[in-house]
């Protein structure tokens, strides 16, 4: 059995790795349930399930929205067809979505394979696959809807096919180009690795390639995103036009960080001390590798030097600076006379590596993100709901993700202050439908919290579930309580 492995290993090494990789993309589509941020759910997920139950939200739709909807717009067809094969539960339907998005994610193994293998050899190649199948972080965020990570597969592609567009004949720089447009029209910040590109060739008079690319990505963009934005808002990238303007004005109103912010997430989260070796390979062949290098540092420099820094923004060249790091570092070393003779400092620097890199990937591929909020919404599946209280504590409030409850429209009372509840009051005194459910969160003061709600409201609580976070989930919470507020999260059925 083990020498057929071997041989398989040997003779087919690509295949080898892909499977390899989906193990732990499995292990996530079975247990990492949720959502990893706002963003990776309420976007692809929430709104077109709203717009199945209240075709409203759809038809009411005014200036454009800042996103592009076709990564909703595949949600919403991918719903319906569970709907005609009666296919309703909501963790149902997220199992096979997860599935679709770890299938999908190991065109980032495939085309990372075969990035190093032009770049070197066969068997950078197979080092340069294995850390990316197996890289901690990527079977969770694979199985996420964030766009950051969906655009990366196309990305992968386009600098693939970049690459050989010289060598296996101009028409390969159609297809980059045909890549990059998808790449964009899931996340339009990659519109600044595509310019770049097309600068590099321009500055090495590669003129064909340059207009190849141009016409492909041009062909993608307008058949995709031009035609979905003609639908929704009446005119060609109307939504990019949105997001562009945007962006200029409000820079500032969502997380920010100092310049350095996302140079030390690489750093962190490529596994120090072998990250900084990995970012010296990097640049260690720039010459060789600037039709990649120079789109990926234009893409990083642009995000470090804008005030909204939030973690994911970087997710898309992550994969790339880890199959260029490889590949410089293990030529580097073939190189040098100093590791050549300190081989076993070498090994054991990435026994290391593997060590942390294993101790953090199996608990992030069992990752339930956010379970508290989406085990409290998916209790209520399958029940008649008239109205949600939802009562907030030393964390306040957090978004319901009412895709689990299965149904929308639902009256939510949304309670953190005084007079919130004031309001609530007034509210529910004139209205003949009443919340049957009430939803506190957070464990601090939880009995006064309760008879207060009782008290002022006129309802009567009777404790119906109790759903605690998930270990990361508290983890994370200890470590940042401001921006991960997850804690336990008490369901109440409401009387009167």
């Amino acid at each position: 059995m083990v020498d057929r492995l071997k041989r398989f290993w040997n003779e087919h090494p690509l295949a080898s790795i892909i499977i390899l990789a989906l193990i732990p993309r499995l292990v996530a589509v079975i247990y990492s349930k949720g959502y990893g941020m706002h963003d990776d759910h309420f976007g692809p997920i929430e709104q077109p399930f709203i717009i199945m139950n209240d075709i409203s939200y759809w038809s009411t739709r005014t200036t454009p929205h800042g996103h592009s909807i076709f990564y909703p717009l595949i949600h919403y067809i991918l719903f319906q067809g569970f709907a005609v094969v009666g296919i309703h539960d909501p963790q149902a339907k997220m199992y096979v979505v997860r599935l679709l998005h770890a299938i999908y994610s190991l065109l980032v193994v495939f085309f990372g394979y075969k990035i190093a293998e032009v770049l070197s050899n066969r068997e950078t190649a197979k080092k340069t696959g294995l850390i990316l199948a197996l890289f901690w972080a990527f079977p969770f965020l694979s199985v996420r809807n964030l766009i950051e990570m969906v655009c990366i597969p196309p990305l992968m592609a386009g600098f693939y096919y970049a690459l050989i567009s010289k060598d296996d004949g101009i028409k390969n720089a159609f297809i980059a180009g045909l890549w990059l447009g998808l790449a964009f029209v899931f996340r339009y910040q990659t519109l600044s690795i595509t310019g770049t590109l097309g600068l590099v060739f321009l500055f090495r008079k590669e003129f064909k390639q340059m207009l190849l690319v141009a016409a492909g990505f041009i062909v993608t963009a307008v058949v995709v995103q031009g035609s979905v934005d003609i639908f929704a808002w009446g005119y060609p990238f109307a939504s990019f036009r949105e997001y562009m303007l945007y962006n200029a004005t409000h820079g500032y109103d969502y997380t920010t960080g100092p310049w350095y912010n996302y140079a030390l997430l690489v750093i962190g989260a490529l596994i120090p001390p072998m990250s900084f070796f990995l970012i010296f390979g990097f640049y260690r062949n720039w010459r060789k590798t600037v039709l990649i290098i120079l789109p990926v540092m234009v893409f990083f420099v642009s995000h470090s030097l804008f005030p909204n820094k939030q973690e994911r923004f970087i997710f898309p060249v992550v994969p790339i600076i880890l199959t260029l790091g490889v590949v410089g570092w293990e030529i580097y070393i073939k190189e040098s006379v100093f590791w050549q003779r300190r081989r076993i400092i070498l090994k054991l620097l990435w026994i290391w590596f593997w060590i942390i890199n294993i101790l953090l990937l199996i608990p992030f591929s069992l990752y339930y993100s956010k379970r508290s909020r989406v085990e409290t919404m998916y209790a209520l599946y399958g029940k008649q709901i008239s109205g949600i209280v939802m009562v907030g504590g030393s964390m306040g409030v957090t978004q319901p993700p009412m895709f689990y409850a299965g149904m929308y429209p639902v009256p939510i009372y949304l309670i953190n202050s005084n007079n919130e509840l004031a309001q609530t009051k007034t509210i529910l005194d004139t209205t003949k439908i009443l919340p049957n459910y009430a939803v506190f969160f957070g464990m601090e003061d939880i009995d006064n919290r309760v008879r207060n709600i009782e008290s002022s409201l006129g309802l009567k609580l009777k404790p119906e579930k109790t759903i605690e976070a998930s270990f990361l989930d508290d983890v994370f919470y200890r470590l940042n309580p401001r921006n991960n507020k997850n804690k336990t999260i008490f369901l109440f059925h409401c009387e009167r």
